[in-house]
């Protein structure tokens, strides 16, 4: 079955390359941004509807759910010494506040490189600063009400992952915004701040212009309805929404592609148990769509058997990840059917908050996220950049991933038993729960 499923979807890819480039195109330079809530997410949702209906998936729907938008977003920062204050390319990290004012903050620089040195963040000293802070923002929500209990001017975040000279976006954890609050937050390039820091500079002013909006984004749904419709399905995931000020072409256009294409191929078959496909809305605020789904859909969990989700998979060089929440045969099984398909990946299995799988795997599913890093520790070089566009993207690479998947999809959809259990291993659960409660108010 495997080698006439890998043989038949090399001749299958070889023909539909020309799709996944027109499903590229209509997202990236017909739609561009879609930052959640946006327009250009909506018409992504749109079109992602109208694909599901036409490849035949049955019970095509939106499911809307509340979102946060980024109405307007504009930073302000200037640095250097004394009264000599230079500007620095800067962004607003989304869901951060304005300064206050029209005419923003003007005070002393002070420098905190984490996590090493979070201990200042209690201090009082940091009040009414601008405060850089190197490396990761906070990931515990106590360093993090600390943090804003210190009340800085401004913070300035610089992503060590990154270094470069370009400027990323990024946004900040909402269950944070509403629980504790959040100062007004920027991040620049890595080498602005690396020639700020080496130059000595003690002094800047910032400015944020920035208009928050309530409003909806939706998750887009349909399905291969099961010849046995009691098993527990597969769900196929992925997100359409970006961060600003990008088209998103391999975050996370190329998972929705591979998601559409995944959806005409398997659509006129008759699988033992049903294959869901979702696209997911507003995952670049920390999975807020996905989330969303999990609890309107939390009675019927059982009736959810794993997940595989998309997230950023056709770099032309780089490593597929294997994110893997779930036991150990879980991961074996996976990574069995995917080396008969030629596959090979590099398994991660931990908890990973930062994608759409988790929300699942929080109430006990098997789930695991497909992911093509192309640096160490697991970033991409064009992240959350105008650097992710589609001459950066590689639509061979693309379809060895949806050959592999479904060939995955397929020995999955049509096995009356797996060789895997519901449920996490106690070490990983506890931390899943421990991330759920702090970054998602999920019980």
């Amino acid at each position: 079955m495997y080698e006439y499923a890998r043989n038949n979807m090399a001749s299958t890819m070889q023909s539909s390359e020309a799709r996944l480039h027109h499903h590229w195109s209509q997202l990236c330079s017909r739609i561009g941004e879609r930052r959640a809530g946006s327009s250009g997410d909506r018409a992504a949702a749109n079109y992602i509807f109208e694909q599901f209906r036409q490849a035949g998936l049955q019970h095509v729907h939106a499911e809307p759910f509340p979102c946060t938008s980024v109405a307007h977003a504009e930073a302000a920062i200037a640095i250097g010494h004394g009264h000599d204050l230079r500007p620095v390319p800067a962004r607003v990290l989304a869901g951060s506040p304005a300064t206050p004012g029209d005419d923003g903050v003007k005070a002393d620089l002070i420098w905190i490189e984490m996590p090493e040195q979070a201990e200042r963040l209690i201090e009082r000293s940091i009040r009414g600063k601008i405060v850089v802070l190197f490396g990761p923002m906070p990931t515990e929500a106590d360093w993090h009400r600390r943090l804003v209990k210190c009340r800085p001017a401004t913070v300035i975040h610089v992503d060590d992952r990154l270094p470069f000279e370009w400027v990323k976006d990024d946004g900040v954890y909402p269950a944070w915004v509403h629980r504790f609050g959040m100062p007004p937050t920027v991040t620049i390039p890595y080498r602005v701040a690396w020639e700020l820091r080496k130059s000595g500079a003690d002094r800047a002013r910032a400015r944020l212009d920035v208009k928050l909006q309530k409003t909806t984004s939706a998750n887009v749904v349909g399905e291969i309805p099961g010849r046995r419709p009691r098993l527990p399905l597969v769900l196929l995931g992925a997100h359409h929404d970006t961060q600003c000020n990008n088209i998103g072409a391999d975050d996370n256009a190329s998972g929705v592609v591979a998601l559409l294409e995944l959806a005409a191929l398997l659509a006129r078959s008759r699988p033992l148990r049903t294959v869901r496909f979702v696209s997911f809305g507003a995952e670049e605020q920390l999975s807020v769509g996905s989330a969303a789904y999990a609890v309107a859909h939390r009675t019927e969990m059982r009736t959810i058997g794993t997940v595989l989700n998309l997230d950023s998979v056709a770099s032309p060089l780089g490593h597929h990840w294997l994110l893997r929440a779930g036991d150990r045969a879980f991961g074996q099984h996976l990574r069995r059917c995917l080396r008969k398909a030629a596959f090979e990946v590099v398994e991660k299995p931990a908890p990973m908050p930062f994608a759409d799988h988790f929300p699942f795997s929080v109430f006990g599913v098997p789930a695991a996220t497909f992911y093509r890093p192309n640096m160490d520790g697991g970033m991409r070089w064009q992240h959350h950049s105008a650097d992710d566009r589609l001459e950066n993207v590689s639509a061979p690479e693309l379809g060895r991933v949806i050959g592999a998947l479904a060939g995955l999809t397929r020995k999955l959809a049509n096995s009356a038993r797996w060789p895997f259990r519901r449920g996490l291993p106690p070490r990983q659960g506890r931390e899943t729960a421990r991330l759920a409660r702090e970054l998602f108010d999920l019980p």
